[in-house]
């Protein structure tokens, strides 16, 4: 009962400490600046996720045959907001094509195609097949599809070129202005029921055309072939495919798309199949998309790198700044926890300990700090660990010293000797009545480090010697300098990319300054009387 009792007063005591602490601090205009800033930026890192779902690092959307997820964007598009706040009403976003590309529903296929068949030589019959889907990883179908099932007798003679083509169409309306900077497109094709003849090829081909008036085919269809052997012991399967717009004619965009106004894409997909006797044959057609990538992109615009999934930068400033208080708070905690430690014995033990300690320390104060912290990351590596083993053990000198000067002038006092005199051993002294005395410089050495630490990662992000593989104020800023096109168009451009994490970096410094300075005028006597 006495231990829960004295615990409970300890308790008690602690939190009447903290709330003096706290009304001295809120009447610091600095401090609650500092803190507000920095409960920001913790909501931010916190939730970051929910704010912005997007892979940081290769966007990609999701829907699609398993690894051949489209980009989500194109490169260097400018924030979305342009159109409102600046009247730049005529550029244009990312637009899909179709509504349901997987055919979840019958709805889906009946409302967004028509169909029809060009050449002769089979009975074409195109309907809507709710269950033989796309698969999941686990192979399980996971939505409907287009089957489409050519049927032909066995004693006819095939067609001459043995080609029969079946046009699946899509009209859409484009709704902007500019023309898309590229587009995509996406299918599935799984082909049954062919298991003797050696080989199938198959062509898919794309074609849009503005209303009824089909534009130069040269220009505008693309296609891809597929050949796919066939054994007694397989079914043909052919899942995937897709097609970029920036393998094919420079400028197509704009030749296509000549302002707002009703255009169709049409999926041309065609069977090769000569053989006199022939089985039927049935082509399964899934995800369908053209996917048209418009010149603007989010709150922040898109970088340019990495190829070809630029980043969405609003989605990079955001998990940024997990890195940012991951790398400062780890620094800061790390090297005052070292600085404190060789400090207090250097300052209390004395003799050789002191000697050798601080010579140590100095010997690493007065070499170069940027030009070091290069050296060692090159050699342990790019690792964000290393960067943050680095940057700790370059940071605790300084504050090593301080707290040094403080043990020399406290082991003197009276009651440092009525320890001594009464038995008290070196560690209990430390811990007991030398430790208190001097955190209150823990907890200001600790705020006003984290901007270092922060300034020093970008630094070296910005270098190229960061962590490629963690989304960081730092890596934006590196991207921006070795993208040929926007250093060469300057800030006045692409402001976007570059001026938010310095804003950033900025900001969350300035806030661990104005909190370290606030925590010094209440901690420190000699400021504490002058107020």
């Amino acid at each position: 009962m006495n231990s829960v009792a004295t615990r409970e007063k300890r308790v008690a005591f602690l939190w009447r400490r903290f709330k003096g602490f706290w009304n001295q601090y809120r009447q610091t205009k600095r401090g609650m600046v500092g803190i507000i800033i920095i409960f920001f930026f913790a909501v931010v890192a916190v939730f970051a996720p929910i704010l912005s779902p997007l892979d940081p690092l290769a966007p990609r959307m999701e829907g699609y045959y398993i690894h051949q997820q489209p980009k989500l964007c194109e490169k260097l598009c400018v924030p979305i907001w342009y159109k409102t706040i600046l009247g730049m009403n005529d550029l244009s976003e990312n637009f899909l094509t179709f509504d349901d590309h997987e055919y979840m529903t019958a709805d889906s296929f009946t409302s967004q195609i028509e169909w029809h068949v060009l050449d002769s030589g089979y009975d074409v019959d195109v309907q809507y097949n709710p269950s033989a889907g796309t698969h999941d990883e686990s192979g399980t179908r996971v939505d409907g599809c287009i089957e489409i099932t050519y049927t032909r007798d066995a004693t006819e003679t095939p067609p001459s070129d043995g080609a029969v083509s079946v046009v699946l169409r899509r009209e859409f309306e484009w709704p902007y202005g500019d023309p898309p900077r590229s587009f995509w497109w996406h299918y599935s094709l799984n082909v049954q029921n062919r298991t003797s003849m050696p080989v199938i090829p198959l062509s898919i081909g794309v074609q849009i055309q503005r209303g009824d008036e089909p534009q130069p085919t040269e220009v505008l269809t693309g296609s891809k072939t597929h050949v796919q052997k066939i054994t007694s012991a397989v079914i043909g399967n052919i899942w995937g495919g897709n097609t970029d717009s920036t393998t094919e004619v420079d400028g197509i965009e704009a030749i296509i798309f000549t302002g707002r106004g009703e255009y169709a894409w049409e999926f041309v997909i065609n069977i090769y199949d000569s053989e006199v006797g022939a089985k039927d044959i049935t082509v399964l057609v899934d995800n369908t998309q053209a996917i048209l990538y418009g010149n603007t992109f989010g709150l922040l615009g898109t970088s340019a790198i990495p190829k070809p999934t630029p980043r969405d930068l609003f989605t990079m400033l955001l998990y940024g700044t997990r890195i940012s208080f991951m790398i400062g708070l780890l620094t800061a905690v790390f090297s005052v926890m070292i600085g404190l430690f060789v400090g207090l014995v250097a300052g209390y033990v004395r003799g050789l300990v002191d000697e050798g300690l601080m010579r140590f320390a100095d010997f690493l104060m007065v070499l170069p700090g940027l030009p070091l912290l290069i050296v060692l990351v090159t050699v342990l590596g790019r690792s964000i660990w290393n960067i943050i083993g680095v940057l700790i053990f370059m940071g605790w000198m300084g504050f090593s010293r301080s707290v040094r000067s403080m043990v020399l002038s406290l082991r003197e006092r009276p009651f440092i000797e009525s320890a001594k005199a009464s038995g008290a051993g070196i560690g209990y002294i430390i811990y007991r009545h030398i430790l208190p005395n001097v955190f209150a410089l823990v907890y200001i050495s600790l705020a006003t480090s984290v901007p270092g630490a922060i300034i020093s990662e970008a630094s070296l992000a910005w270098l190229g010697l960061g962590d490629v593989n963690i989304p960081s104020w730092g890596l934006m800023l590196y991207d921006f300098s070795r993208t040929e096109t926007a250093v060469v168009t300057g800030l006045g451009q692409y402001w976007f990319w570059v001026v938010p994490p310095g804003i950033a970096i900025a900001l969350m410094a300035l806030a661990f300054i104005l909190m370290g300075f606030s925590l010094d005028e209440i901690l420190n006597p000699r400021l504490r009387q002058r107020r």
